[in-house]
């Protein structure tokens, strides 16, 4: 599947009049009323997209996106990078960092949205059930607590960047429960699982391989299926799995030249569906996207080797195509992304594409045809 033609039937999500800038996009889908909610970062300016103090959420029917509602979730200072699961009957919640941009400690938020009575509920926030059982908010001390007792050091946290929570899907277990994982600017992964839609969590495991803010698993048969982005200085995506539960992994394997950005992972079809950018020089009468992230590649498949798995999709946008999110509705495909069809960011006179100033939204259909 090639971009000629299929990235033509997508849709704007965001609102491009008041809102020019937009990122991290993360989905959910309510299978009773057939609703897709996209919750990300909007910006009020021309500018870089990880626009800071915003979190907004757009509802639509999964077939209809021009037919689509916003709300604010919130606008406090520094809320950063959401993420969002169904709670069926109309209702999602959406989750958030807190005060992303203060030193030492900060919390995950969340809110309660349901469209059919346009109700947002008060803000809580994410609890930790540590190994000893007592329950504690989760905090990124707790994620620094947790790695350095279980022998891992090699992460580097940044005052303005302290936990990520945003950086996978959250997914529903064979047991019922929800899992996902919590990184940093650059940390060894800690894996989590719920089983009170995320009020409280406890972590169950962490994958060696330090990961750069994002890392997106899944788990099928009892075995992790894992991708995440590597440090800046490697700046590519790599591929590990762990048959155990996450006690041990296997070799990371280098995934071809690709650009450092966030990769998803998905079960698809009795196997796995990965998506992430990889580098192709831009083209086109226009100012070519920052690091080149235009472009990206969907395999399936459960083998650790990438050229081993299927390549699905190949999709490619001049404007760019950076941060995607995939959602499998009765074995159609659904994406969103995060582009760019104006230069809204100007440096030194000359424009800047980075890919970001609006989110897209479309159906790719049977990944298998």
């Amino acid at each position: 599947m090639k971009t000629s033609n299929i990235l033509n039937y997508s849709h704007q999500i965001s609102d491009g009049l008041t809102q020019t800038s937009s990122d991290g996009i993360c989905m959910a889908f309510d299978k009773k009323y057939g609703i897709m909610f996209c919750a990300y970062m909007p910006g009020p300016q021309g500018r870089y997209g990880e626009s800071r103090g915003r979190i907004v959420l757009t509802y639509f029917p999964a077939a209809q996106p021009f037919n689509s509602k916003t709300i604010d979730i919130s606008t406090d200072k520094d809320v950063f990078v959401p993420n969002i699961i169904s709670l069926g009957d109309g209702a999602v919640r959406v989750f958030y960092e807190k005060d992303s941009r203060a030193s030492g400690d900060h919390f995950i938020g969340y809110k309660d949205f349901n469209f059919l009575t346009n109700n947002l509920t008060e803000e809580k926030y994410v609890m930790l059930k540590k190994e000893d059982g007592s329950i504690v908010p989760l905090t990124a001390s707790e994620q620094l607590k947790y790695l350095e007792q279980k022998g891992f050091n090699n992460h580097t946290f940044l005052a303005t960047e302290q936990m990520t929570f945003g950086g996978h899907t959250i997914f529903k277990g064979e047991d019922g429960l929800l899992y996902g994982s919590i990184t940093s600017y650059l940390a060894e992964p800690i894996l989590y699982r719920s089983s009170d839609n995320l009020e409280t969590i406890e972590f169950f495991a962490v994958c060696p391989h330090p990961a750069q803010y994002e890392m997106d698993y899944k788990i099928l048969n009892g075995k992790i299926y894992a991708i995440y982005r590597t440090p800046p200085q490697i700046n590519s995506i790599f591929l590990t799995q762990s048959e155990d539960g996450g006690k041990t992994w296997s070799q990371p394997y280098v995934i071809e030249n690709s650009v450092s950005c966030r990769p998803r992972i998905i079960l698809y079809n009795d196997s796995v569906l990965y998506a992430y950018n990889h580098y192709v020089k831009d083209s086109g009468n226009r100012p070519p996207v920052i690091e080149g992230r235009s472009s990206i590649r969907i395999y399936y498949g459960t083998s650790l080797e990438n050229d081993k798995n299927k390549l699905v999709a190949d999709l490619y946008s001049k404007y760019g195509m950076v941060n995607v999110c995939m959602i499998d509705i009765l074995g159609d495909v659904y994406l969103g992304y995060s582009t760019s069809e104006l230069a809204l960011e100007y440096q030194n006179g000359a424009p800047q594409v980075r890919g970001k100033d609006a989110i897209r939204y479309v159906k790719l259909g049977d990944m298998l045809e």
